[in-house]
């Protein structure tokens, strides 16, 4: 329960991180299309440039550098240094939890009317409250003699009482917080009122444990010792032990944002360097520190004008932004979007730094360097495939190209050079199921790659002989690109779970313990799902969904029925287990499918769009067999049934894919109920399964048009006549 509790605070907390990320990544995509280009001219400080790469840390200068102009520099040492101060002086946050502290007082209360009532079943009250008793503290209470009991019950009220108010605490929290330097906490007493809150800083030392409890409570029991010298302090605690849970919780959150809150409260340290300062004085030893000052006198010397820079910057500004924001609306309703828009901007930032070194190595070696040799592949590729969808890979080219143009090598036609060749290669290099694919695709995309260089280099009147070397860099490039996607894209789809078309296609074809399992225990879901996986497969392309999704979300929809098989219809051979016992009962049995599903699909690492799919593909509908029979049977003893009792407690499918499962799971069920079905039959079965899913507000946050609802019932109508079809008896087969 405590986890659950959790889960929308955690997803919320990465959503905001990933907003925040995205951000970031913007402005290091703009700062890196800036920064770039000029670092790949000629400015006025080159020679300071030289001097930078002339001198070496430890050698001795033959002459004093002074600084040709003022400027600014962030010493981000000393700012993280004082960061990590400021952060080390918030102490871990405590609150009292409620509901721990409810359940504990709820128990040991139990607890105390339990033997005050001379009850002697242990067995039912452990069972009952879920306790494992391994002291056999409640045997050695019930041995006790009357008075002796008595007195042990009123200390064990007291002092449960007493470590409730104190606070208990976890000894694994308590001892991670010390590994971490911290003595002190601040403890917030959450369970008054919000005006009455008040806050107090404990040592750990002080804090009441389950492992201390002993030597904590000495003074308590103390009096009770006096009393009655057979008082056994050790069996009060084992009782505390037992009963009582830790009901004081490490807000982690709450922690980890006021310390950020506390180091955004420290300014950066900005050391100011004013022209005509020494950087280095003669016949001293050069230091890193000194190496790096030169290196930033030489950045602020470019020699593009002030208008220029400002010209560049709202260039890239707006391409950025138009970037961004197109990218966005094609991924508005993704939950991945965020995720999706950094892996984007990274592979640009990546391919901006792969632009710079590629410029340096041409540049030292006087080679000429032109559109053929910009490593502006990887980005469109690496966002098609990580994606799905080509459209995407066409921004970040569109992207890339424009930042190309603000090279200095870049000609009048290297816009629609990156935009060409990044087009042609998006088209070839997709999904393929043989390996040859791959290599024919690569011949192909080298193949029209290299026509379009060689008519686009001629465009500028480029001599034949240096075109040629140029389509052989253009080779290169593409082949280079490739090594690295088969790298990127499996890395991208293991760290961030991404269900792209490999990854599905995986899921779908490849050997999965899951399914296994599924097929041995429960054969009849395991054929039902292949066939929900092909009527979704269909109906997911006739109207341009992701089909692989939708196939892989058939195959795993009903994973959680392999607990209990033997009450689905499809596993059952004669005896129906659902006739011994309630309706109410028969509906949560199979309503717990769906979150057995999802743990189910959450073990074996399932992506959260197979999870989603899982989890909606009974939406919040009314299982209505067993409500009609709950209200035939209610009825006849003048009673009431409450609906909600038998309805999912799912949500509605919030995408196509997950929509299209949810009509293939009904109408694949209710098409085995036809006799001599045929197309009329078939056809007026799905309508009217599809028309009462949209009348219970089944599908209304889908996505879903009526068109595309036509377009998939008539998939689903020619699916199932596939699957239905019979073939001829042939004459020697009606003699046989």
């Amino acid at each position: 329960m405590k986890k659950m509790i959790h889960i929308p605070e955690r997803k919320q907390k990465k959503h905001e991180i990933q907003q925040q990320l995205s951000l970031i990544l913007m402005v290091l995509t703009v700062f890196l299309a800036m920064i770039v280009p000029l670092l790949s001219t000629h400015s006025s400080g080159t020679d300071l440039q030289d001097l930078e790469l002339q001198y070496k840390e430890g050698e001795l200068s033959n002459e004093d550098i002074f600084a040709t102009n003022s400027f600014q520099y962030v010493d981000e040492a000393e700012t993280q240094k004082l960061v990590e101060q400021r952060m080390q002086e918030i102490p871990p946050q405590f609150s009292y939890s409620l509901r721990l502290s409810t359940v504990s007082s709820r128990r040991l209360e139990k607890f105390l009317m339990f033997f005050s009532q001379g009850e002697t079943d242990f067995t039912y009250f452990l069972e009952q409250e879920g306790l494992i008793d391994e002291r056999n503290v409640m045997e050695r209470i019930a041995g006790l003699k009357g008075a002796q009991q008595q007195l042990l019950l009123q200390a064990l009220k007291e002092c449960g009482s007493f470590v409730l108010k104190q606070g208990l605490f976890d000894e694994e929290q308590l001892n991670a917080i010390q590994l971490q330097g911290y003595e002190t906490i601040l403890l917030r007493n959450s369970l008054v009122k919000q005006e009455e809150k008040e806050s107090s800083t404990l040592h750990t030392d002080t804090l009441l444990t389950k492992e201390n409890l002993q030597d904590q409570l000495a003074t308590v029991l103390e009096p009770y010792e006096h009393i009655d010298s057979q008082f056994q302090p050790f069996l009060v605690v084992d009782a505390l032990i037992l009963l009582l849970e830790p009901n004081v919780e490490y807000e982690v959150f709450e922690t980890i944002a006021l310390r950020e809150e506390a180091a955004a409260e420290i300014p950066e340290q900005v050391i100011t360097i004013e022209r005509g300062e020494k950087i280095i004085a003669k016949d001293t030893v050069v230091t890193r520190f000194q190496i790096d000052l030169l290196k930033l006198i030489g950045l602020n010397n470019f020699q593009y004008t002030i208008l220029e820079l400002i010209g560049r910057a709202i260039f890239i500004l707006l391409s950025t932004s138009v970037s961004v924001y197109v990218f966005i609306q094609f991924l508005h309703a993704e939950k991945r979007l965020y995720l999706y828009l950094n892996l984007m901007l990274a592979s640009v930032s990546i391919s901006l730094v792969a632009m710079y070194v590629v410029n340096l190595f041409f540049t030292s070696r006087s080679s000429l360097f032109l559109d053929s040799y910009l490593p502006v592949l990887f980005a469109p590729l690496f966002t098609s495939h990580i994606t799905s969808k080509k459209r995407l890979g066409l921004i970040s080219a569109f992207l890339l190209a424009c930042y190309a143009t603000l090279m200095d090598q870049s000609s009048s036609v290297t816009f629609f050079f990156v935009l060409t060749i990044s087009g042609v290669c998006l088209y070839f290099f997709r999904y393929t199921i043989k390996r040859i694919d791959d290599v024919f695709n690569w011949f192909y995309a080298c193949v029209i790659s290299s026509f379009a260089a060689l008519s686009l280099y001629m465009l500028e009147g480029l001599p034949l002989h240096q075109v040629m070397p140029l389509v052989g860099g253009m080779i290169l490039n593409i082949t280079i690109t490739l090594v690295f996607l088969e790298a990127f894209v499996p890395l991208g789809e293991k760290l961030f779970n991404i269900p792209t078309a490999y990854r599905l296609s995986e899921l779908a074809f490849s050997e999965s313990p899951v399914l296994d399992r599924l097929e041995s225990v429960a054969q009849g879901t395991y054929n039902h799902s292949r066939n929900v996986a092909d009527l979704s497969y269909n109906a997911a392309r006739s109207i341009g969904v992701n089909a692989m999704l939708a196939r892989v979300g058939g195959m795993y929809h009903d994973i959680g029925k392999a607990d209990h098989p033997e009450y689905f219809i499809e596993n059952q051979s004669g005896e129906n287990k659902h006739d011994d016992i309630k309706p109410t009962l028969s509906a949560a049995i199979i309503k717990s499918h769906v979150k057995l599903g999802l743990e189910k699909g959450r073990e074996a690492g399932l992506p959260q769009e197979v999870l989603d799919i899982i989890s909606q593909h009974h939406g919040n509908d009314v299982i209505q067999f067993f409500y009609n029979e709950a209200k035939n049977q209610a009825q006849a003893a003048g009673m009431d049934v409450k609906e909600d009792d038998f309805k999912y407690n799912g949500n509605p499918p919030a995408f196509p894919e997950s929509a299209i499962v949810m009509l293939a799971d009904c109408v694949e069920a209710a098409s085995r109920t036809l006799k001599r079905p045929n197309h009329s039959k078939y056809e007026k079965l799905v309508h009217s399964l599809i028309m009462g899913k949209l009348e219970r507000d089944q599908l209304k946050n889908s996505q879903l048009s009526l068109t595309d609802l036509d377009q998939i019932e008539d998939a689903f109508v020619q699916t199932l006549l596939g699957r239905d079809h019979r073939r001829i008896e042939y004459p020697a087969e009606q003699k046989g």
